[in-house]
């Protein structure tokens, strides 16, 4: 996903865009060349760069396109589902997460220790990743800690890369001889999303009272004005959620990452309102 979407106003970040919710509201992956080039404008895009923009994804395997009698159509192909999958569940994981530090904390930790060596080496990545993407901190070289209990997620990650030994979980109670704080900041890193989750929240929210006035207008809606803004809105809280564990409010009970949950939440909510009837025009 990372190597596709390298920057959040790439051509190529922003035709997955337009398919993920197209895909996602209306059940359809395939649109006309002349919509994506008129819902490219509203990105600021010219017929030019999304041409480009359109056959560098038809050769990465992105987007493959359909000729009929009378239009060229552009539709999902392998590695766009896998990039949209990958950024919805990315998305998924961390709502997940954060419903679970809004509720009651078992006060217990869940801990796993992975050996990856002989033919488990090559999967040691793509658990790492999996593992960030649920939330866990590293503990030591190959153990990895939660505050939430996530035996069935390991399990569904093992049988996926078909890992089935050399595997230790372990669940209850945990004596930490260090401060709590310190202890958490050294596994979880969490001082590190502070200043990128403050400059979210001035960034969005001063963008988020202007819009809240404006979504419902003919001309906002009409114009694809949403479009840019839900992108960007996407692409900058999860480049930050995806690092942020949603420790349980007893551990960490004053969180930036709730602010701005909260903001992605409500500002999402009218942005998306308002592109889906920019984009029914298309359907």
């Amino acid at each position: 996903m990372k190597v596709i979407l390298r920057k959040n106003d790439s051509a190529t970040s922003l035709l997955l865009f337009i398919f993920n919710n197209y895909w996602s509201y209306f059940n359809k992956d395939t649109i006309k060349l002349s919509s994506l080039l008129q819902i490219m404008m509203a990105f600021g895009k010219g017929e030019s760069a999304t041409r480009m923009a359109l056959s560098r994804t038809v050769k990465a395997g992105i987007l493959k396109n359909i000729h009929d009698a009378s239009e060229v159509n552009y539709c999902l192909d392998t590695s766009g589902r896998e990039a949209i999958k990958a950024w919805n569940e990315e998305m998924q994981q961390f709502w997940k997460r954060y419903s679970l530090r809004n509720k009651q904390w078992d006060e217990k930790w869940y801990l796993v220790n992975l050996e990856f060596g002989g033919m488990y080496k090559e999967n040691r990545q793509t658990v790492l990743d999996k593992l960030r993407q649920n939330g866990f901190g590293i503990l030591s070289t190959n153990t990895w800690i939660s505050p939430y209990y996530q035996s069935n997620e390991i399990q569904t990650i093992l049988t996926e890369l078909n890992m089935n030994t050399k595997v230790v979980e372990m669940h209850g109670d945990m004596t930490i001889y260090e401060d709590i704080t310190a202890f958490i900041d050294k596994v979880f890193h969490l001082k590190e999303l502070k200043k990128p989750y403050a400059n979210f929240i001035s960034n969005f929210s001063k963008k988020f009272e202007e819009t809240e006035k404006l979504y419902q207008e003919d001309w906002f809606v009409e114009g694809g004005h949403s479009l840019a803004l839900l992108h960007g809105l996407g692409w900058e809280f999860l480049s930050i959620a995806i690092d942020d564990a949603a420790l349980p409010k007893a551990l960490y009970p004053v969180w930036d990452g709730d602010t701005a949950a909260q903001l992605m939440f409500e500002f999402r909510r009218i942005l998306f309102e308002a592109t889906i009837k920019y984009l029914e025009k298309f359907d």
